[in-house]
């Protein structure tokens, strides 16, 4: 009785907290921005400390409250966007699964919750979000046109700038669901991140995620980057760029693009480490990959390279460990006998 007293007390504090962060990322300019990403803590805690039927109550009674004090759409997206993702995270938490499946649990919740706040959005209040967007860069467009106009432009140097704009723009309309794709991992990392400080000063231990330097992605990857890679080719020579095949194609190549790029940098962090040089050696080879357009090109086929032959020999590194725990226990085993 009094564990289950100390719980809902604890989850009425922590839905207090959710509210208060709700209001600050309504009414707060730019804090609000970041603690709008990360509402879904106080969900998060309450669900590892005392399980998913106690989360779901923090989330229901702050969805409520900042329904009343706010307004209802706006409790209404933060609990279906923020609290899914939260309610995961928690219980992954609580029952202690490994670090990378979290991540992958947390990811498929931020995709889902993202998808369905589209949905949502467009059944219930008749709203396209990505229209409205869409409709938002386009005026922008217009804007731009006068602003250079005004500051001595040539028509012709208006026309070059707002053309490649408009191809910008074109391009991001085609990647938004590989953008949807490759935001959710990021969601979910910060929010399992900031749940495991605030739970480690809570007393809590945690299986910490593998060495950034010794991060590798699927070897897969790179099946999914050569067809989309080859599909992009054909679909363009052959002056298709409407088809659903080019933009399904070109989704696919973006995202693959990202994890070879992430594979990248572990690898320029890898090495400057493993030759013992200064780090900003390796932090100025990142903020270059992201600048220098040419670079960052380099950097896909850089992870591409050691995806395809293990350049740091993590596999035979693993490899290695496997047997080694093999002997371990088949020792263990012996000495028992």
């Amino acid at each position: 009785m009094i564990n289950k007293t100390s719980a809902m007390v604890q989850a009425g504090i922590l839905a207090a907290v959710a509210i208060i962060m709700a209001l600050i990322a309504l009414y707060v300019p730019v804090i609000g921005m970041f603690v709008n990403f990360i509402w879904p803590l106080p969900v998060i805690v309450c669900g590892y400390k005392h399980g998913l039927k106690y989360g779901i109550m923090t989330l229901i009674v702050s969805g409520i409250i900042i329904a009343m004090l706010a307004s209802p759409v706006n409790a209404f997206f933060l609990v279906v966007i923020f609290g899914l993702l939260g309610l995961i995270l928690g219980e992954c938490m609580r029952r202690k699964m490994k670090p990378l499946t979290i991540m992958l649990y947390g990811s498929i919740g931020a995709l889902i919750a993202l998808i369905l706040n589209l949905v949502l959005a467009f059944l219930i209040l008749d709203i396209d979000p990505l229209s409205m967007l869409f409709t938002s860069f386009d005026e922008s467009l217009g804007k731009a046109a006068e602003f250079y106009r005004s500051h001595g432009f040539t028509e012709e140097q208006i026309a070059q700038s707002t053309t490649s704009m408009k191809e910008m723009i074109g391009m991001i309309r085609i990647i938004m669901p590989g953008a949807f794709v490759t935001f959710a991992p990021i969601m979910a990392f910060v929010n399992y991140w900031a749940a495991k400080k605030v739970l480690a000063r809570m007393g809590e231990s945690f299986e910490g995620l593998p060495p950034f330097t010794q991060l590798k992605v699927p070897g897969w990857v790179i099946v999914p980057y050569a067809l989309s890679l080859a599909g992009v080719t054909y679909f363009f020579q052959n002056n298709m760029q409407e088809h659903w095949g080019y933009k399904a194609c070109v989704n696919i190549q973006t995202v693959c693009s990202l994890v070879l790029v992430f594979q990248a940098i572990s690898l320029i962090y890898w090495y400057v480490e493993s030759k013992k040089k200064p780090r900003w050696w390796a932090d100025l080879g990142v903020a270059v990959l992201f600048f220098v357009p040419m670079f960052s090109m380099f950097a896909v086929y850089l992870g591409a390279f050691d995806t395809i032959f293990d350049y740091r020999n993590i596999r035979g590194y693993k490899y290695r460990e496997k047997q080694i725990t093999k002997e371990d226990n088949v020792n263990k085993k012996n000495k028992k006998r």
